[in-house]
């Protein structure tokens, strides 16, 4: 009798522990998010390692993320249209994908202050009422910036120099908002394709080269499809993580906390996450012999100021000569 009344007490104890653990479970707040880039891409697994892993493990039993993958489920072109349809609930997006949308995240890639500059001077601030505004999303992160982040163009065929620098002239480049204004400016003629349509597009002669994050070449397979790599690199990347303002809302304060908390950390390690992918990638382009075409001196800095008047025109062009003065005069360590 007493084995039987023990033996109770414990089941009733049991099924309490558990329906409390149901009941915990059951408040926790699961959020869909995608990567618009591959997941296998190098800047998806920075999001993936610092911020989807991290913030589930922090946010155990209060917001969890679901990563239902990348540009297969929601294409890179529609995926802003999802998240304000809520449709996803996270973004994992390069600014540029976004600037059909939002022309000033173009400006994004212009930041020379570094990411901590940006939440200390309203620089982060400004650009969370521009995303609130025109996407209706809260700005979570500006990640995978900084020192080892930018960009190269890739070629298949040597391209000439003139007065010192590349000249582009009677290549076929892919091309996104990221890179459109340079490769105008060194004459290149632009085609726009998926990023995962890069290495069918080499093999068909669509495309003669292409411009690309300065991590990710050799994890997406493209280090032994092209010959040449120009340097200096230019401008920085800029990811976002957008959160859909219908999610936003709905959600708890300590959510809201964890989520922001784990940002403010994601932004500070992919900084050397991509210093590290960075050398990685160098080191395997030059193993699969890829051959670095560099600029030096004044004709480096040359290419870099062909590059930045490109895309500063172009921001100006969209938002006007008032709003691309009080952006930059946020984002660029010159003003």
């Amino acid at each position: 009798m007493l084995h039987t009344q023990t033996w109770a007490k414990g089941a009733i104890v049991a099924l309490a522990a558990a329906g409390f653990a149901t009941a915990a479970s059951a408040d926790a707040v699961t959020l869909k998010t995608q990567t618009a880039l591959p997941t296998q891409h190098a800047l998806s697994q920075s999001y993936i390692k610092h911020f989807v892993d991290t913030l589930n493990e922090a946010g155990e039993g209060v917001v969890q993320l679901d990563l239902l993958g990348g540009p297969e489920v929601t294409p890179a072109d529609r995926a802003p249209q999802a998240l304000q349809r809520g449709v996803i609930d996270v973004l994992f997006i390069p600014a540029a994908y976004v600037s059909g949308v939002v022309p000033q995240a173009q400006a994004m890639m212009l930041q020379t202050v570094g990411v901590e500059e940006l939440h200390e001077n309203g620089g982060f601030d400004r650009f969370a009422e521009i995303f609130d505004e025109k996407l209706g999303a809260h700005f979570l992160a500006w990640s995978e910036t900084g020192p080892g982040s930018g960009y190269y163009l890739y070629t298949t065929k040597e391209p000439p120099t003139k007065d010192g620098v590349v000249d582009l002239t009677g290549l076929s480049m892919r091309t996104t908002g990221a890179y459109r204004p340079l490769q105008e400016a060194l004459n290149a003629t632009t085609v726009q394709i998926p990023s995962g349509d890069v290495p069918t597009g080499l093999e068909r002669g669509v495309i003669d080269g292409f411009g690309w994050p300065t991590v990710g070449l050799a994890s997406i397979g493209l280090a032994n499809q092209v010959n040449y790599r120009i340097e200096p690199s230019f401008y920085h990347l800029a990811n976002v993580v957008l959160v859909s303002n219908r999610t936003w809302d709905g959600l708890s304060d300590e959510a809201k906390q964890i989520l922001t908390d784990t940002a403010r950390e994601y932004e500070l390690s992919s900084v050397q996450e991509m210093i590290d992918r960075n050398k990685d990638d160098i080191a395997a382009a030059d193993k699969a012999g890829v051959e670095a075409i560099v600029m030096e001196g004044a004709d480096g800095e040359k290419y870099l100021g062909i590059a930045n008047d490109a895309m500063w025109a172009r921001v100006t062009d969209k938002v006007g000569e008032d709003e691309a003065k009080e952006l930059r005069g946020l984002l660029d360590k010159q003003n």
